[in-house]
């Protein structure tokens, strides 16, 4: 059986998070995935075993010192108190908690940023994110380098959509060969052990477009109940909606070259 599971959704226990739990499961069962993750920021939580049909993984998305770091298939909450205490944690010191708790660490959207450079870390990483629906906002490239980053370290490439909003559950997801079961006899050890055997592969629908993320940054702004924020966040959008706007002729050019 392939089963198709989108390794890296946010709901809105993260502060840029705007869909909850349950619609965020909706969104996946419409998509036609098995599973997902649910990867919140710096945050885990207790969670049913399936909702809406879809199974769900128990993660969460750290922030190190060395970029993003997904943890999936917890059995226990990480410790992250102790682990940010002294501020941002090392890479080493996030996998190292991650996989204290039974869990994958994989290294997210590791060239979101131009001036990335994960080629230079040195951490005892389960796989790389290979295809995340966001990751082309900043580097069009991203998720071409992340292919080869993991490739290059025989590592599992993995997919996700990063999705903030249930518009976006789905736009990136991973598939894993999990042998005979059936989506109903599906359970978390089989997903993890294809992943860990590396079966899987990662999977780009569409890149979710840019004013999505500043949807979800003005949804930050106004958690935070300043004025200051909020301007910010209007005027991030502002600048992801311009973007949008950019790329609509790159888009239907490239269409007519096809």
């Amino acid at each position: 059986m392939i089963c198709r599971a989108d390794l890296h959704v946010h709901t809105d226990a993260s502060m840029d998070g705007l869909s909850s739990l349950a619609r965020q499961a909706a969104a996946a069962r419409a998509a036609g995935l098995d599973a997902m993750a649910v990867t919140d920021h710096n945050r885990c939580a207790a969670l049913p075993d399936r909702l809406e049909g879809v199974l769900l993984i128990p993660g969460c998305e750290v922030s190190t010192q060395a970029g993003h770091i997904l943890g999936l298939f917890l059995e226990g909450p990480l410790d992250l108190e102790i682990l940010r205490a002294g501020g941002l944690p090392t890479g080493e010191a996030a996998v190292e908690e991650i996989h204290r708790r039974g869990g994958l660490a994989v290294l997210a959207h590791p060239y979101a940023s131009p001036s990335a450079a994960p080629e230079k870390l040195s951490l005892a990483l389960d796989g790389v994110e290979a295809a995340n629906a966001r990751a082309a906002f900043k580097a069009p490239d991203a998720n071409r380098q992340a292919a080869a980053l993991a490739k290059g370290w025989g590592l599992a490439a993995t997919g996700g959509s990063d999705g903030h909003s249930r518009h976006e559950v789905g736009n990136a997801y991973t598939e894993l060969t999990c042998g005979e079961l059936t989506c109903g006899e599906l359970t978390l050890p089989e997903l993890k052990e294809a992943l860990k055997r590396g079966d899987c592969r990662p999977v780009l629908k569409r890149n979710t477009p840019c004013f999505r993320k500043g949807l979800s940054q003005l949804g930050k702004a106004r958690r935070q109940k300043s004025a200051r924020a909020l301007v910010r966040g209007l005027a991030y959008l502002a600048y992801c909606c311009g973007k949008d706007l950019l790329r609509l002729p790159q888009a239907r050019f490239r269409e007519r070259s096809e």
